[in-house]
């Protein structure tokens, strides 16, 4: 069943009201991170790299493009930010040296 445009409906209003939940409840969850992320210049994405680059140290470049689902660039922006404050290092590959 699909919500009709109709916002005095009461699935329609109950379906809003848990969307506007999530909104409050995500806003929550990041808010101290993001403050933290803030005192070192970093964002969400640096976060999400940090994560799975902690979870796996020798995943690949292509692995967490994979992952996050973000472009070379940006992925490669955050990557060197990290590289060049020392949180990550980064090594060419045996085979493809990347």
């Amino acid at each position: 069943m699909h919500p009709s445009n109709d916002y005095t409906e009461p699935e329609t209003l109950e379906l809003l009201e848990f969307v506007e939940l999530f909104f409050f409840a995500y806003r929550d969850f990041v808010s101290d991170p993001d403050r933290i992320l803030e005192e070192f210049g970093f964002g969400r994405a640096h976060h999400r790299v940090i994560h799975f680059v902690g979870r796996n140290p020798n995943i690949r470049v292509a692995n967490l493009l994979n992952i996050l689902k973000i472009t070379k660039q940006s992925l490669g922006r955050v990557l060197k930010q990290l590289v060049d404050e020392g949180y990550i290092e980064q090594k060419a590959g045996t085979k493809d040296r990347r």
